[in-house]
């Protein structure tokens, strides 16, 4: 069995891929996820999914694993931000 591969240098990647987006004058307009309450994170979390699903549902020759990766940032970033312990718990 292979050993795990070094995380690093992935970790650098998406770190740089979440601060673009993150920090893109799009999303700096938003609301802060600080006052979302648990239903809305929870809702966005699975809306990322959903996104994330429909590019792996693609076709491989059709895969732009460039995509893949913004969607999965996407998940990362409400993940974080649903357990990110500054934000009040609320239903």
């Amino acid at each position: 069995m292979e050993a795990v591969s070094d995380p690093t240098s992935l970790i650098r990647q998406m770190f740089e891929r979440s601060s673009r987006k993150l920090n893109s004058p799009k999303n700096l307009v938003k609301p802060s996820w600080i006052g979302m309450d648990d239903y809305e994170i929870r809702g966005r979390i699975r809306d990322e999914i959903a996104e994330l699903e429909e590019e792996l549902e693609k076709p491989i020759d059709e895969v732009s694993w460039d995509a893949v990766a913004d969607e999965a940032a996407d998940v990362y970033h409400f993940a974080s931000m649903g357990a990110d312990p500054r934000r009040p718990r609320r239903i």
